[in-house]
């Protein structure tokens, strides 16, 4: 491969790769990796792991939860909110029962 074919491949994916993250985010979930559509094309939050969030991070990221709702996607958001709830949960009951 010449070194200008080269450079053109670099440029061709470094456009591919710009293209997603200005309108896609990147989730993983518990159940895998997902594209969700942006509301508007920016350059934050390119990759989001979702498997550990808690209420209090889907308030401080609306803008992700609202793309979320949007691409019909909502189980994504159930599944991690829930299972924060039921380890919290679980640990206070631990606690209490000395565990």
């Amino acid at each position: 491969m010449s070194r200008f074919s080269s450079f053109m491949l670099g440029v061709v994916v470094g456009a591919a790769g710009l293209f997603i993250v200005m309108n896609f985010h990147v989730v993983r979930s518990s159940d895998g990796v997902h594209l969700v559509p942006k509301l508007a094309s920016k350059l934050e939050q390119p990759y989001v792991d979702i498997r550990s969030f808690t209420l209090q991070d889907w308030q401080q990221n609306q803008a992700l939860a609202m793309a979320i709702m949007k691409a019909n996607k909502g189980d994504m958001m159930k599944d991690t909110t829930l299972d924060s709830f039921k380890n919290s949960t679980q640990n206070i009951l631990n606690q209490i029962m000395g565990k």
